[in-house]
């Protein structure tokens, strides 16, 4: 590891000095085990004793290769690896009080940024795509899903002053992978080979809607901020410029029933280092019909849970960490829930943290 030599003047807090060369205080102390450290009571954290010379670890930047395909409007120059991500998700289904089912999906990504004389270009790439789903048999389908988001393993794209992907740069490229998988590789996949025999007709609405997906900058990005790490991050990534939003998505209970959630940002706590801030949402229940959601439970829901129609609500919260030097989303949290209180619930977990590039 390459390394820089700091003298220390005075007692100097071990935080800032890491700060200051844009690394970390275990980086520091891994570097120089023998390091004479003191502690101030009176102003709290951990000091450099005067007169030492330390080594500091230097970030080499190192470049991420992209390439351009017809169809793609990635522009020239280089992209920086800056962040590396992984993350942690939980999907259950709830009935009557018993989980009904669960998915585990863990995933790793890696940020790289391009900035030229107009805007930063965000390239996102997936590293790692990691299922566990309980019933067990239920492993199969999943694993066309997992196929579908190799897919787009890799996004360039730019964002807007809103939260949202304004364009995905490397489209080209995507619709060419989608046209690869579906005429080599999905006919070998057995869930695949199962749903063409027992329903045609799913499968063709599964290629028209991969064809719709893949070829339009709308509707891929619409898909892309229903993954919660990009949902996130471009969040985060306007920091205090972020606006109060409508939410608007599909009941994952219901179907046909569109939900609109308002969501409010405020600051959960901030020091010098990091600024910690909240997202929650609220769910309109002045634009959901009370009575056409009673129905639909009792057709659906009440023979299996037998207990009454109660209660219908959607939770939505969401914590995020920036750091205040580099604008770096380092650590995230969300909880989502929908709801018919007391008889069915599907709740999502999620995690995220950086970690060491």
């Amino acid at each position: 590891m390459e390394y820089k030599i700091h003298t220390v003047n005075g007692e100097e807090k071990l935080s800032s000095i890491a700060e200051k060369y844009n690394t970390t205080s275990e980086a520091i102390k891994a570097l120089n085990p023998n390091m004479r450290i003191v502690g101030s009571f009176l102003i709290g954290g951990t000091f450099i004793a005067h007169g030492q010379q330390i080594k500091i670890p230097i970030r080499i930047l190192e470049q991420v290769k992209v390439e351009r395909k017809q169809g793609d409007t990635i522009p020239e120059g280089e992209f920086i690896k800056q962040v590396r991500y992984r993350c942690n998700q939980d999907n259950l289904i709830i009935i009557d009080g018993t989980p009904n089912f669960s998915c585990e999906l863990k995933t790793q990504y890696l940020l790289s940024t391009l900035n030229n004389e107009e805007q930063k270009y965000l390239n996102v790439k997936l590293e790692d795509y990691i299922t566990s789903i309980q019933p067990q048999g239920m492993q199969e389908a999943f694993e066309l899903i997992k196929q579908i988001e190799l897919i787009r393993n890799q996004i360039i794209f730019t964002q807007d002053n809103l939260g949202k992907i304004s364009k995905i740069h490397n489209l080209g490229t995507l619709e060419n992978n989608w046209k690869r998988f579906l005429n080599k590789e999905v006919k070998n996949i057995p869930f695949f080979q199962e749903l063409e025999k027992r329903s045609p007709d799913t499968i063709q609405d599964f290629i028209k809607n991969g064809n719709k997906e893949f070829s339009s900058n709308g509707e891929l990005a619409e898909v892309l901020d229903k993954n919660l790490f990009y949902h996130i991050l471009l969040k985060a990534n306007l920091q205090d410029n972020l606006k109060e939003y409508i939410l608007n998505q599909q009941s994952q209970i219901f179907p046909n029933i569109k939900l609109q959630i308002k969501v409010v940002k405020s600051i959960a706590s901030e020091d010098d280092l990091s600024t910690t801030y909240r997202l929650v949402g609220t769910l309109n229940k002045e634009k959901l019909n009370e009575k056409e959601l009673q129905k639909l439970y009792i057709e659906m829901y009440q023979p299996l849970i037998k207990f009454s129609y109660t209660e219908f609500d959607y939770i939505y919260r969401i914590t995020y960490v920036i750091e205040n030097k580099t604008g770096l989303l380092i650590n995230a949290s969300a909880s989502l829930s929908e709801q018919v209180k007391n008889n069915y619930e599907t709740i999502t977990k999620f995690e995220l943290k950086k970690i060491e590039l």
